[in-house]
């Protein structure tokens, strides 16, 4: 008889990776493990990569999966009705908590009034996108924000620090269609995606870096490179890779 019910552990998914390869069936598989054949057939179902099973990034997902499902879920707002939306289509609370959130900050020059790098970090994948600004105000967000929504990646949420070059996130708001929150001062940990992909970015411009000095084809190839760079987060798959599995195209 199966055992009682326990997660799944690295070795068993390695194991189901060979079989499947082997094109032993899941019944076959679930007998050799002692598993229900119906708990081989979730681990497929939602840990696979384009069609296929492979046991580290099975492995990352399941994690993930995990970890978010034990943080306290709170429905708030605006997002109340979007949410009952999509549990109406039987996704489950961590697949909605999961989804296209987008993480925002500026990366400041010599001083905060001259050119500067707008970033936003998609909180699930590392994605980054970005765009230099001739100047650090909310005029030069408002007007640069609104191109990243065009760029085919879906925004969900938007959450940015309390700098004054999101004073007018009421229009930015309007302007992308989508919620834009602002994390409590002095806990950089609820934009930690974001921190973390600055200072990657920071590697190419360092503190102080006169941005005016610096071309959108330098900063476009400096993001190339971190999307295209493994994460240990991700289980050392590439940002790119993590979008592109996710089935959307980006329009440079």
């Amino acid at each position: 008889m199966p055992r009682t019910y326990e997660h799944l552990n690295r070795y068993e998914r390695e194991v189901i990776a060979q079989m499947l390869k082997e094109k032993y069936s899941l019944s076959q598989i679930g007998r050799h493990l002692g598993r229900s054949p119906s708990t081989i057939w979730r681990e497929f179902r939602r840990n696979r990569v384009r069609g296929r099973y492979y046991p580290r990034p099975a492995n990352g997902l399941a994690q993930s999966r995990l970890q978010l499902a034990r943080k306290p879920q709170k429905v708030m707002g605006a997002s109340k009705e979007q949410v009952e939306t999509l549990l109406a289509k039987y996704w489950s609370p961590e697949q909605i908590e999961g989804r296209r959130k987008l993480e925002g900050d500026t990366i400041q020059g010599q001083t905060r009034k001259e050119a500067c790098v707008v970033t936003l970090v998609d909180r699930a994948t590392r994605y980054l996108i970005a765009d230099l600004l001739p100047r650090c105000n909310a005029e030069s967000v408002n007007c640069s924000v609104p191109q990243f929504a065009d760029s085919g990646l879906p925004f969900k949420t938007v959450t940015v620090d309390n700098g004054m070059e999101f004073a007018s996130h009421a229009k930015l708001q309007k302007k992308i269609a989508t919620p834009i929150f602002f994390a409590e001062r002095r806990n950089p940990w609820q934009r930690g995606s974001n921190e973390s992909t600055n200072g990657l970015l920071r590697q190419f411009f360092p503190k102080k870096t006169d941005f005016a000095a610096h071309s959108s084809a330098q900063l476009r190839w400096a993001v190339e490179l971190l999307n295209n760079r493994p994460r240990k987060c991700l289980e050392y798959r590439t940002p790119k890779e993590m979008m592109d599995s996710f089935g959307f195209a980006l329009v440079s």
